[in-house]
């Protein structure tokens, strides 16, 4: 390639306050094949051009680079054009030649393949992106699924776990817990008894109060739900199973299946635990009457530090009546 094709195919815009100098610098550029236009001057002219068909680069004649720069980018999103000082292509007693050709396009060219490594990883960020929500959306489904099929068992199942699902969301928002971590505990709190399907009708829906036997294989249903969830790959399903394994936990350690105390039980089965208490007070079961409002509120309140997170307590009690009751 001759000097004459150098910047063969290069759009550039060549800017400046000096007239003469930027028609100088323009000469130049198209001798050396470059497809060049001068604005002197007129920075908003420059920006409407660089806007409306932008050129591979802005050439700024004098002392302007940094001034055009923050026009032509003024939010520093290293977006369009780049803008060049015509002093680091040349010295400033040298003809702008070969030497100084080369650099510029070679300036362009790795402008050209930053922009493009850009738009491959932001391209490859989105598929990710659509894998992840899809995968999502299938586990969401499939959680649905075996949520109903507990539900064939007991016709209170679905309500119970879906009032439980909403008083844990509430909590999680008092206790300012991050909207995505609120929105996993609302959609995973209704799968806390999902291994109850595994208890046989004769313990689960048995009128009156249970044997100690029959109440050791009620409390199986923990670990039996966790069994379903276990090894997740996503936040979703990990939140699922620890609600499911931990929602029996107590504050003092006395729960089951682990005996997991304070800060220890995930916070989403403290929660789940306090919601799942107080829904099961509040509403009629074959081996207890429902209790009211008011007593059911003051025994959760009982509760704060043995049975329940005391903060998670604190958090129940500023909750309105209507918040309790739906």
């Amino acid at each position: 390639m001759d000097d004459a094709d150098a910047l063969a195919g290069l759009r550039l815009l060549v800017a400046g306050g000096d007239l003469a100098a930027v028609q100088s610098a323009q000469a130049r550029l198209d001798a050396l094949g470059a497809d060049a236009t001068a604005l002197a001057g007129n920075v908003e002219a420059l920006a409407r051009a660089a806007t409306a068909s932008p050129p591979a680069a802005v050439i700024a004649v004098d002392a302007t680079e940094q001034s055009l720069r923050e026009r032509l980018d003024p939010f520093g999103l290293d977006q369009g054009p780049p803008v060049i000082g015509i002093d680091r292509l040349v010295a400033a007693d040298d003809e702008f030649g070969a030497i100084a050709a080369a650099r510029l396009r070679a300036t362009v060219e790795q402008r050209t393949l930053k922009q493009r490594q850009q738009e491959l990883e932001a391209a490859l960020a989105a598929q990710s992106l659509t894998r992840r929500r899809d995968a999502e959306a299938a586990q969401e489904e499939l959680l649905q699924r075996i949520l109903q099929a507990a539900g064939y068992r007991d016709d209170n199942t679905h309500e119970h776990t879906q009032r439980v699902g909403a008083l844990a969301a509430r909590l999680a928002r008092g206790m300012n817990l991050p909207a995505r971590q609120v929105a996993l505990i609302h959609q995973t709190a209704p799968l806390h008894d999902i291994g109850k399907i595994a208890i046989p009708d004769s313990i689960l829906l048995k009128p009156g109060k249970l044997t100690d036997e029959e109440f050791e294989v009620v409390k199986t249903h923990a670990a039996m739900g966790a069994r379903v969830l276990t090894n997740g790959s996503s936040d979703l399903l990990r939140t699922a199973e620890a609600i499911a394994r931990h929602h029996h936990e107590r504050w003092d350690g006395g729960g089951y299946p682990a005996g997991l105390a304070g800060e220890g039980i995930p916070i989403a089965a403290r929660l789940v635990h306090l919601a799942d208490v107080f829904d099961v007070l509040l509403h009629e079961r074959p081996y207890k009457e429902s209790w009211t409002l008011e007593a059911a509120v003051e025994e959760i309140a009982r509760g704060a530090g043995t049975d329940f997170d005391p903060e998670a307590v604190r958090v129940f009690r500023q909750l309105g009546t209507a918040e309790l009751q739906v």
